[in-house]
């Protein structure tokens, strides 16, 4: 079973506190549920990108622990992962290319892991880590963000909801616009 949530991503942690977590990602909200952490990978390709904190493209540099999350009005169908706590990651060898030795470089930014993958690829002992407490924006929810549990999110979808996800994520993949992908049912 998959307990850690792998997340590639252009933010830092200063970022996440401002937004109240992790976003905004598709994922199914029974993963995230099952997660008990979420391991953050930096990315450089977008444009907006965190680029000045010294951390290479792939690195992982920190880890944290699922709260919850909370479903977007801002960004249809995504969710922000919910962080109590996290742990900064050292800057070393075992860590470099933490994105390519744990999901094999795949374009999604989101993995579903195991703390057996932490271990044995990036020698990571979550044990032994120093937690720090998560100081979320309390006003990010006035931000156009519903609070909700996780017993209480509906997954349910449109199939123009589905259809709009399965375009961006076959976007995402091939490396072309959204605008250029085609979905055609047959009834």
């Amino acid at each position: 079973m998959s307990n850690v949530i792998g997340i590639f991503t252009g933010k830092d942690l200063k970022w996440m506190e401002s937004e109240g977590g992790s976003g905004y990602w598709m994922a199914k909200t029974d993963r995230i549920k099952s997660a008990e952490y979420v391991i953050f990978m930096r990315n450089h390709r977008e444009t907006w990108a965190v680029k000045n904190d010294g951390l290479a493209h792939g690195q992982a540099f920190m880890i944290g622990r699922i709260s919850g999350c909370i479903p977007t009005q801002k960004y249809a169908g995504r969710k922000l992962i919910q962080i109590s706590e996290y742990s900064s990651l050292p800057n070393t060898v075992d860590f470099k290319q933490a994105w390519k030795k744990l999901t094999g470089g795949q374009r999604y930014p989101v993995a579903y892991l195991d703390t057996n993958d932490l271990s044995s690829k990036l020698d990571l002992d979550i044990d032994a880590l120093e937690w720090s407490v998560f100081n979320p924006n309390l006003n990010a929810e006035n931000d156009g963000i519903i609070q909700e549990s996780l017993n209480d999110i509906d997954d349910a979808k449109e199939l123009s909801d589905i259809i709009a996800e399965a375009k961006e994520m076959i976007a995402h993949a091939a490396g072309v616009e959204t605008d250029k992908v085609n979905i055609q049912i047959s009834f």
